[in-house]
């Protein structure tokens, strides 16, 4: 199925008062994952990568595959850019046919400190300009989330004021809104506390879909809720990334059993990696899927909204963003 939008899938889900899962993938079997629990849940998705996936792998590389898994979909998805930090890394992007991106403009470009209010409004404005150009819509941030194992901290001062959100998204012209409201990147340590009330005065004041990041650790009955406050995308990627690794354990530890009984017997040690990685792509599923169904977008891809659009008209604005592309980028 051709890629769609970001903001066609969540306006679908503001039709239908559901989240939309946004999943991050860094290599084939994160990506094979995400799409293989898609098309069990029929559940829409957004398919991220963040610009830190630069440090692993190729994004071409990995953007060829998702490509070519998209072409098999049966179910409508976005390719999104999470948290690109400066214009030159969203241009980088845009140009290898993302349908959604992010510029993180509550961060410095190294990721260690806040921007101004100035700083962010700036960068944010260049990257709506150039993508608003080739019809991609754009998500930005105002406050910021904690960063578990960072030296940024959440906390109060962090938490997005409901009032500067409205300017915010009035003076940038961003299609999706990224706010802190309790969420931290990594694992909680506890229960977090959502700031449900925060959240509502935002929606109330904010017209454009709001997007829940760091959403490993959140309370089902949170998202839920966070749910019927305006919240339309979820993030979801530590979570993916600890069934991987708890899997892998796994299945090391009884490699490692089988090897010691091998030595003594007298036998031969199996070497196989896809020993190791089925089970962990088929642990990646399961938690895919677990959050597709609370989000409630399960079902959801056969409703109509974006995935009611004709292959033919889709895959001709795909290759127009393309052209457009092309032309921003001279």
């Amino acid at each position: 199925m051709p890629l769609v939008t970001s903001t066609e899938l969540l306006a679908a889900a503001e039709a239908g008062n559901y989240g939309v899962g946004a999943f991050n993938a860094i290599n084939m079997e994160s990506a094979q994952a995400i799409f293989k629990a898609a098309e069990e849940e029929r559940a829409p998705f957004i398919l991220q990568v963040t610009q830190t996936t630069l440090g692993y792998t190729e994004p071409e590389e990995l953007v060829a595959l998702i490509k070519e898994l998209a072409k098999k979909s049966t179910v409508p998805m976005a390719l999104h850019l999470d948290h690109g930090r400066s214009f030159e890394k969203v241009m980088q992007f845009l140009a290898m046919g993302f349908t959604s991106v992010m510029i993180d403009g509550s961060l410095t470009e190294d990721g260690q400190g806040p921007r101004s209010w100035d700083e962010n409004v700036e960068v944010t404005c260049k990257v709506v300009e150039a993508a608003h150009a080739i019809g991609v819509p754009v998500e930005g941030e105002f406050g910021m989330l904690g960063q578990i194992g960072g030296d940024l901290k959440g906390g109060e001062g962090a938490l997005t004021d409901p009032d500067l959100a409205a300017k915010f998204v009035e003076t940038t012209g961003i299609d999706i809104l990224a706010v802190g409201v309790g969420t931290t990147h990594g694992l909680f340590k506890g229960k977090p506390y959502i700031d449900h009330e925060r959240l509502k005065q935002i929606d109330a004041k904010v017209k454009v879909p709001l997007v829940m990041h760091g959403g490993t650790g959140v309370p089902d009955e949170d998202v839920r809720q966070g749910i019927t406050e305006g919240i339309r995308k979820i993030n979801f990627d530590t979570g993916i990334r600890v069934s991987f690794i708890e899997a892998v354990a796994g299945e090391i530890h009884a490699i490692e059993k089988e090897w010691d009984d091998a030595d003594k017997s007298g036998g031969v040690r199996k070497y196989d990696i896809r020993r190791v990685l089925k089970p962990a792509r088929a642990a990646m599923v399961e938690a895919v899927r677990d959050r597709m169904r609370v989000f409630s977008s399960s079902g959801k891809a056969d409703l109509g909204g974006a995935s009611s659009a004709k292959a033919d008209p889709a895959k001709a604005a795909e290759r127009a963003r393309e052209a457009e592309v092309a032309k921003v980028l001279e």
